[in-house]
């Protein structure tokens, strides 16, 4: 869908949503209406609630698809559903909360207009949170792997790990993620996909890249033992958007890393279908081939592959899920896109023996996608991993998730 078409889009399906709050708003003008006992009153106002949502979603898939219909193209009317549905939870129901606010005002039930005005305030509040401030912060969280068991003669390996900048245009938060990210120093850098994407059917993706480069040559993204990045599900190939910049694409190979302590660490990055991997045959055949190593880590964008892992590696790196992007208190993550446990969509767990860290992400979904965070603020992590010597197999996981920078735009004093 082009942008133009989306327009259109917009414009017809707040259209007919406002055409039918018109009579709703009319019901609720009858002071007797506000006036009803208690369950009556409720019932009245959850059923017409209900009926303008489920309106409303009608039209958010009727009116993108009718704008498809002479190339039989649906691809993105899901997303463009999420979109207008979002539109409307923060734009027509919070005017008719107001409204409906004012009119319980005017019969004489200020308790029930005080009750809906804070609901309309609550979401408006929600609304400024997801959309204009919680996108923008950005969070260190450090994470601390110790596969040595607590052994002095362990060695310490520092691993950045960014994921999903997934940006239309590269600006001051991407930089200050990758600033933030160098300022830790680490020994080893690794991103796991989806770096720039386009938004709104605007074709955004290559400039997007190209700026991404100039960036990484700017800031001087590197360190000592290299970067490595695997593919995505969006934007160019891994090796187009990285082309000259020295970051390394793995995609289903091994590359073999020198450690300080003299140890080899083997880094295998998995391709954009082999992240959902179910095969445990397949992925033994890729594990096992390439160079020899003391120590095994995997990266993949999706970390769906792990429950098909045929043994534990010592590290497992994945994005994805964005941590659900939207978080509800209480409950966790509404959608993770992820076949894994909702428990495994951000931060560090121990997946059956293997320490698996997924990254909640720097960026967000762009193309036609709600562009919201909510109680799921970017994030990038630092993780230091106590490699055991290569006769050790011992592994055990220190508790994970120590924030260093809680406020919002707030940076680390310092690694």
């Amino acid at each position: 869908m082009t942008p133009e078409r989306y327009a259109i889009a917009l414009v017809l399906f707040h259209a007919l949503v406002l055409l039918a709050c018109l009579p709703v708003a009319r019901a609720w003008s009858r002071s007797a209406r506000c006036r009803l006992p208690i369950g009556p009153w409720l019932r009245t106002l959850f059923v017409d609630g209900a009926a303008l949502a489920v309106f409303a979603y009608a039209v958010s898939l009727v009116a993108p698809t009718a704008l498809y219909v002479a190339d039989w193209r649906f691809r993105y009317v899901g997303e463009i559903s999420g979109r207008l549905m979002g539109q409307v939870l923060f734009g027509e129901a919070i005017l008719l909360g107001v409204f409906l606010a004012w009119r319980h005002r005017q019969a004489g039930e200020n308790a029930r207009a005080v009750t809906l005005a804070a609901a309309a305030l609550a979401l408006f509040a929600v609304y400024l949170e997801a959309y204009r401030i919680e996108p923008f912060q950005l969070e260190v969280r450090r994470h601390v792997v110790d596969g040595a068991n607590g052994l002095a003669t362990a060695s310490t390996l520092r691993i950045l790990h960014m994921t999903d900048i997934q940006t239309s245009a590269i600006g001051a938060h991407e930089a200050r993620a990758l600033q933030t990210g160098l300022s830790f120093q680490p020994d080893l850098i690794v991103l796991t996909g989806d770096y720039v994407q386009d938004s709104l059917g605007r074709p955004t993706e290559v400039e997007a890249a190209r700026d991404l480069r100039a960036l990484i040559a700017r800031v001087g993204f590197q360190a000592r033992l290299g970067v490595f990045a695997t593919e995505g599900d969006v934007g160019p190939p891994c090796r187009d958007v990285f082309a000259g910049t020295g970051v390394r694409c793995v995609v289903d190979e091994t590359v073999l890393v020198r450690l300080p302590s003299g140890e080899t660490l083997r880094i295998t990055g998995l391709s954009r279908g082999r992240g959902r991997e179910r095969s445990s045959q397949w992925l033994a055949r890729l594990l096992a081939a390439g160079p020899r190593g003391d120590h095994q880590l995997v990266i993949s964008h999706a970390p769906d592959f792990v429950d098909a892992l045929p043994w534990s590696v010592d590290l497992v790196l994945a994005g994805h899920t964005h941590g659900g992007q939207f978080v509800l208190p209480f409950w966790g993550p509404l959608v993770t896109a992820s076949r894994l446990p909702r428990r495994y969509a951000g931060g560090l767990e121990d997946y059956r023996g293997t320490p698996l860290h997924v990254s909640r992400g720097v960026g967000m979904e762009r193309g036609f996608a709600p562009p919201v965070r909510f109680l799921c603020p970017p994030e990038i992590c630092v993780l230091d991993v106590r490699l055991p010597r290569a006769t050790d197999s011992a592994r055990v996981m220190i508790p994970p998730d120590e924030r260093i920078s809680p406020g919002r735009d707030r940076s680390p004093e310092g690694p």
